[in-house]
C-alpha cells in the first residue's frame, strides 16, 4: 500500500489548459433571482457605508466649528472610495461563493462604518487642539457673505413704492371782490375722485379747479375724497376772509377858478385824492387852478385791506375875474363917471384896453388896469357923444393864462 501511495505521488499527469474551461462549463450557473440578489446586497451595503459617513460629518459639524468641514469632505471621498472598493469586493466574491458568503458583507460593512467614525473624531480632535478657535471662525462664512453681497450689488436696484398721502391746499390771487380762489390736490390716486365744497354754497370736482367769490364774508372750504363712490376721507381748509372792494365814483362843480370834488360814498371808508400833484385825504376837497389845460383827477378809496380806485379828467379854463359895468355917466361928479375893468386881483403881466365907436374909430385904449375912460378921446380930447360903444380887453396873467373879453357900453350924458 506504502508502495502505492509513493508511486501516484511521484505520478504528474499532462497538463490540459482546456480543463478549467470545461469545469467552468460544466458547474452549475446562478440564476436570474440569485444575481438581482447579490446586486441589491451590495448596492445596500454601499448605501449603509455612505449613510453611515454623513451620519458621522453631520454629527462633527453640530459639536466642532467650521475646520471640520474640510475633514469631513476628505472623509466623505475616503468612504466613498472604500465603499466602492468593498462593493467590487462583494460582487466578485458573489459568483463563486455560496449563500453563507452573502450574509457576511453586512458585517464587512458595519466595520468600514466603524473604522470610519473613529478616523473622522480623532482628525476633528487634532485640529481643534492644534489650532487657535480664531482660525476657524471666519474663512469660510467670509467667502459666502462676501459671494452674497457681491450678488446682491450684481442685482438691480428696485425702490420700494410709496404711498404718499394726499394733501389739499387752497390759495387766493386776492382777499377782495371779486376774488379767485385756486384749490390743488396733490398725491390723488387715479382710481380716486376729489369733490370741493367752497363754503359759498357751490361745489367742484378734480384735482384742480378754482372758484370766484363775489360777496364779501369768510368762508370755510372743504375737499373730500371719493373712491367708487365710498368716502374715504374729507378735510377742512383754512378759511378765507374776503372784503368788499369799495365801487369808487366821484363828481366836481366849479365856480370860476375853484373845483370842488366829492364822492357819493357814506361808507366809513379812507380817502386819497391826487389833484394837481397834490394829495388830499378829506371826503371832499376844494382846488383853485391856475392854469389852464386837462388835468387827471384820481380818488382812491380803502375798506380794511380792500381798496380801488378811479381817475377822471377835467379840463380847466382859467378865468381872469372882473367885473366890467355896461353903462356909465361921464358928467356924474365922480359918481359912476369912468369905464372899466373892476376887480380886486388885476396884477396882470399885460393888459390892453380898447374903446371903439359904432364907426370903429379908436377912441381909448389903456395899458395900466388901473387907468379908466373918462368919457374923452384918449381921455384928454373932446367928449364922446352919447351912445354905445364897443370894447375888448385882453390880459395874460404871471402863470401865462390868457384871456380876452368883449362887450358894449352905453355912454349916457
Amino acid at each position: 500500500m506504502s508502495n502505492l501511495k509513493k508511486i501516484l505521488s511521484e505520478y504528474e499527469g499532462e497538463f490540459n489548459p482546456n480543463g478549467w474551461t470545461q469545469l467552468e462549463k460544466r458547474l452549475p450557473k446562478p440564476s436570474f433571482m440569485q444575481r438581482f440578489g447579490k446586486f441589491i446586497v451590495g448596492w445596500a451595503a454601499g448605501a449603509l457605508v455612505v449613510a453611515g459617513v454623513l451620519v458621522a460629518v453631520l454629527w462633527n459639524n453640530d459639536e466642532k466649528p467650521s475646520t471640520d468641514e474640510p475633514i469631513a469632505k476628505s472623509e466623505i471621498s475616503n468612504a466613498v472610495q472604500e465603499s466602492a472598493g468593498d462593493e467590487n469586493v462583494v460582487s466578485v466574491s458573489d459568483q463563486t461563493a455560496t449563500p453563507s458568503a452573502e450574509i457576511s458583507e453586512p458585517k464587512q460593512t458595519a466595520t468600514a462604518t466603524e473604522i470610519v467614525e473613529p478616523k473622522n473624531t480623532e482628525i476633528a480632535e487634532s485640529k481643534v487642539e492644534t489650532e487657535p478657535a480664531k482660525q476657524s471662525e471666519p474663512v469660510v462664512s467670509n467667502e459666502k457673505q462676501d459671494v452674497s453681497s457681491s450678488n446682491q450689488d450684481n442685482q438691480p436696484k428696485q425702490t420700494p413704492k410709496t404711498i404718499s398721502e394726499p394733501s389739499f391746499s387752497v390759495s387766493c390771487d386776492k382777499r377782495c371782490t371779486p376774488a379767485t380762489a385756486k384749490f390743488v390736490a396733490v398725491g390723488v390716486e387715479a382710481d380716486c375722485e376729489v369733490v370741493w365744497d367752497f363754503g359759498n354754497g357751490k361745489q367742484g370736482n378734480g384735482n384742480s379747479t378754482t372758484c370766484e367769490y363775489r360777496k364779501k364774508g369768510t368762508y370755510t372750504p372743504s375737499a373730500s375724497l371719493y373712491r367708487g363712490g365710498k368716502l374715504l376721507k374729507k378735510t377742512t381748509l383754512n378759511a378765507i376772509t374776503i372784503g368788499e372792494t369799495p365801487t369808487v365814483d366821484f363828481s366836481w362843480r366849479s365856480t370860476d377858478n375853484t373845483y370842488t370834488f366829492y364822492t357819493g360814498r357814506t361808507l366809513n371808508l379812507s380817502y386819497k385824492w391826487e389833484i394837481d400833484g397834490k394829495s388830499f385825504s378829506d371826503k371832499s376837497v376844494e382846488h383853485e387852478f391856475v392854469r389852464s389845460g386837462d388835468y387827471p383827477i384820481k380818488l382812491v378809496l380803502t375798506d380794511g385791506e380792500c381798496s380801488a380806485e378811479a381817475t377822471k379828467s377835467v379840463k380847466v379854463v382859467i378865468s381872469h375875474v372882473y367885473f366890467v359895468p355896461n353903462a356909465f355917466t361921464p358928467d356924474s361928479d365922480g359918481v359912476n363917471s369912468t369905464f372899466g375893468p373892476i376887480g380886486e386881483d388885476m396884477d396882470f403881466k399885460t393888459y390892453s384896453f380898447g374903446i371903439t365907436n359904432s364907426r370903429g374909430d379908436v377912441v381909448f385904449t389903456s395899458t395900466d388896469p388901473a387907468v379908466q375912460w373918462n368919457g374923452k378921446i384918449n381921455n384928454v380930447g373932446t367928449d364922446v357923444e352919447a351912445g354905445v360903444y364897443y370894447w375888448i380887453i385882453k390880459t395874460v396873467d404871471r402863470y401865462g393864462n390868457s384871456q380876452t373879453r368883449k362887450g358894449t357900453v352905453n355912454v349916457m350924458r
